[in-house]
């Protein structure tokens, strides 16, 4: 590794990049985009010195990453504490292979004190947590479901089909429709009054709160509207990266937005839904209804992604997740076990808690 940098990336050290445009005026290969600085650094719940990256760069190329996103989380007795969400640890392809993964994993959690908790335990880092001081907590099954015959994932698994991609792509579009249609046909309409918006209100908030306060993250008007935000995205035109750059957070796209939609019957508020959308993935981020309206706020959420016209549908509720994989049709289903992690150093107790889509889902 030739004149390796570590940086160490706080709040405030963030604040100072953003003024200085220190990542994003071509000398450094940033780590992520502008928007989603500018919108880390709304996060009330990070103080100043609050670490946000760990950030690798030999050359002024970024090599590694860890980012972190801190937050409160509640113990089985109502408790607060303050921790850090381990979001991304990412090293380039060059240093798989050396010390600079663990190195910068380790570096990282030195910097917030070991008080780091992993959303869930990945195939690809299973082998360094079972190692390291973590317990395991919050058992659950993650659901993807694809509704086409999804071009990219069958050449992805068999590169040789690259030849017919034409082909493929058109199949997938017509499977899209069919399966769509009969969907549609599913749904049985009533008169529900549905609209999106950009940030939630009083109203919502009041209506939100009581279907949230048993959640492992403790949730506020003001943190919601920051977790939806669509400021943090940069949405671009096919084939103009306007930007100039990629970057290793997801955020810039042609298709990428939140859509956070509120359920009413009868001008009382019965549902509320949010999803992130970026190219064909749909991700439940919030979904809270009342029980008698459960099945017909699915119906909303279903008409949801059909219009985005994404293919691949995912959620870790598994209420939600064995709806919809007994009442709709689709193509392909899958059910995977997780489970998430916090450091020995956290001094509360998580053993009863459990991680829900809107814990820790910030995208």
């Amino acid at each position: 590794m030739d004149n390796l940098e570590l940086i160490t990336l706080t709040k405030s050290s963030l604040k100072d990049a953003i003024t200085e445009d220190k990542y994003w005026n071509g000398t450094f290969q940033p780590p992520f985009s502008k928007n989603k600085a500018k919108w880390i650094l709304e996060n009330d719940r990070a103080s100043n010195e609050d670490v946000i990256a760990i950030l690798g760069y030999e050359n002024h190329n970024i090599i590694a990453l860890v980012y972190l996103v801190p937050d409160l989380i509640k113990s089985d007795n109502g408790k607060l504490k303050k921790i850090f969400w381990s979001q991304r640890w990412w090293v380039s392809d060059k240093y798989k292979d050396t010390v600079l993964s663990t190195y910068i994993k380790s570096v990282s959690l030195n910097a917030c004190n070991n008080q780091v908790v992993v959303k869930f335990l990945g195939d690809g880092t299973k082998a360094y947590y079972e190692k390291q001081p973590f317990i395991k907590f919050a058992k659950r099954n993650r659901y993807i479901f694809v509704f086409s015959i999804d071009h990219g994932l069958l050449i992805n698994k068999k590169n040789s089909l690259q030849k017919v991609k034409p082909l493929l792509k058109l199949i997938d579009g017509l499977s899209r429709k069919i399966i769509a249609s009969l969907n549609k046909s599913k749904i049985k309409s009533k008169h529900f009054l549905t609209k999106n918006v950009e940030f939630i209100d009083d109203n919502i908030w009041f209506f939100i709160e009581k279907l949230c306060l048993e959640d492992l993250v403790p949730k506020s008007k003001d943190y919601i509207n920051w977790q939806i935000s669509n400021n943090q995205y940069e949405v671009i035109q096919d084939g103009l990266d306007k930007a100039g750059y990629k970057c290793l957070l997801n955020s810039i796209s042609n298709k990428i937005y939140n859509i956070n939609t509120v359920v009413k019957f009868e001008n009382e508020i019965i549902g509320f839904i949010s999803a992130y959308v970026s190219g064909n993935r749909f991700v439940i981020r919030y979904f809270v209804a009342n029980e008698p309206y459960y099945r017909d706020c699915v119906n909303v959420m279903i008409k949801n992604f059909i219009q985005s016209k994404c293919t691949i549908l995912q959620t870790e509720d598994t209420k939600l997740g064995e709806l919809i994989n007994s009442s709709y049709f689709k193509v392909y289903s899958d059910v995977k076990e997780l489970v998430s992690l916090k450091h020995n150093d956290i001094d509360i107790n998580l053993n009863s808690k459990v991680v829900k889509d809107q814990d820790g889902n910030m995208f």
